[in-house]
């Protein structure tokens, strides 16, 4: 799993190449209605017309859900009297353990009725396991619908709903920028407006000033920028399709800022993270997940604020791909599905949502009314805030590359990063990647 700072944001499927190979070969992922372990995901049925009575239902989860989940379960099991809920987490925060881990009893006829994922690895359990859709019926009224596109696969359909999720945005040390005379965090909207104040901060600290971090979340990243310029990572046949005029438009920030020598350099995302903390980077590309622990880390030492991705053209409200987690489920018996379903719903509720949030936390509340009980707390810092109201609507982590062989196109990703980073030339960098990409999907590199 790819890490930012302590905050758990989501994953990639660099983890998960045993459970890859093991059980999402190219092959078994193009045969339709036939998941891995040869079981078909059941449809939900009316569950008046099921027995909760002798029915046990299996959930597989990480800690990072213990809290909202044991309220869950104790409504789901008292609302449906007989019926058991068998939800013990996960010690493992890293999701990529998790799904070794649910491969794995799966193997061994242990199939669990509810699965927690990251939402990098969607595609994965979509590719591998046949999932039937999200009955979004179970959703609370409250529930901000504008991010099931994080739960939405590659085919337009929704598998998964998010839970705590979070999206790429940029952090900005205002003392920093006052110092240099750079104006304020808020009024850089394009490209030219970051390259503006990193010239200026550069000038006069005689540094670098702006880090977008190569390792760690680099196909994240990536596709943040592409998609917040208007271009797509992903075409509908899993091929890359960032190698078009806009996808080299948008990625061009990064070679230009390593051109101009305005690109810190930092290899990885979580060092980016600990060294703006410290002070000492004016401006560092994150996440919203990140908000709460650079908070921490910041106190009163300096002025900063989070912004929103800067983009060609200042448009900074389209779609962006999520981190995070979110439920799905797996059950092969249609009531199991049905009670599954509820389950999931009472996961999403204010009260839970709350409990998986919290005011330390800051993940995009997916519900409306734990996102006003938040804000009205005494931790909604403007940093906070912004994480709290942030309502971009949100995309599948990954654009939607094949399940199983995310690992290596998010290898190509990543060598590309390091070389846009360095000021390489953009349309050779990225026309490199995609050919490297293209050739893993369509089989001749897999």
């Amino acid at each position: 799993m790819r890490f930012i700072s302590r905050a758990i944001i989501g994953t990639t499927a660099a983890t998960l190449t045993l459970s890859l190979a093991a059980c999402g070969s190219s092959s078994s992922a193009g045969v339709a209605n036939q998941p891995a372990d040869g079981a078909s995901v059941a449809a939900a049925t009316d569950i008046s017309q099921c027995t909760a009575e002798g029915t046990t239902i299996d959930v597989a989860f990480n800690s990072l859900a213990k809290e909202p989940m044991e309220a869950a379960v104790k409504v789901i099991e008292d609302r449906y009297p007989g019926l058991s809920i068998n939800a013990v987490p996960s010690v493992s925060t890293d999701y990529g353990e998790l799904t070794q881990q649910i491969v794995a009893d799966i193997a061994v006829g242990k199939r669990p009725d509810v699965i927690m994922t990251g939402l990098g690895q969607m595609q994965f359990w979509v590719d591998t396991y046949n999932p039937v859709p999200l009955d979004k019926g179970v959703l609370p009224e409250t529930y901000q619908t504008q991010f099931l596109g994080a739960g939405t696969a590659r085919d337009g359909v929704t598998y998964l709903a998010p839970a705590q999720i979070s999206a790429p945005v940029m952090a900005v040390n205002q003392d920093l920028l006052d110092a240099a005379g750079a104006g304020d965090a808020e009024d850089i909207k394009t490209y030219e407006d970051l390259l503006d104040v990193a010239r200026q901060v550069s000038d006069h600290t005689g540094k670098p000033s702006v880090s977008i971090a190569p390792s760690g979340l680099p196909e994240w990243y990536t596709q943040g920028l592409v998609q917040n310029s208007g271009g797509t990572l992903v075409n509908e046949d899993g091929t890359a399709a960032f190698g078009d005029a806009a996808g080299i438009a948008a990625l061009d920030i990064w070679s230009e800022l390593g051109r101009d020598g305005l690109e810190a350099g930092i290899p990885a995302a979580s060092e980016a993270v600990d060294i703006f903390t410290s002070g000492t980077l004016p401006v560092t590309m994150i996440t919203t997940s990140n908000i709460a622990s650079i908070s921490q880390g910041v106190g009163d030492k300096f002025d900063w604020m989070p912004i929103k991705l800067p983009s060609i053209d200042g448009v900074q409200d389209r779609a962006l791909p999520a981190g995070g987690n979110g439920y799905m489920v797996l059950s092969d018996d249609s009531c199991r599905a049905a009670f599954s379903g509820e389950l999931i719903g009472q996961i999403l509720t204010p009260e839970s949502v709350m409990q998986a949030s919290g005011t330390q936390r800051s993940y995009i509340p997916v519900d409306t009314i734990a996102r006003d009980e938040l804000l009205a707390s005494d931790q909604a810092s403007p940093q906070m805030t912004f994480a709290w109201t942030f309502d971009n609507k949100l995309t599948q982590w990954g654009g939607g590359f094949p399940g199983a062989h995310t690992a290596k196109i998010y290898d190509a990703i990543e060598l590309m990063d390091q070389q846009l980073q360095t000021g390489a030339e953009t349309a050779t960098a990225v026309q490199d990647a995609v050919a490297t990409i293209d050739a893993i999907v369509l089989g001749e590199n897999s």
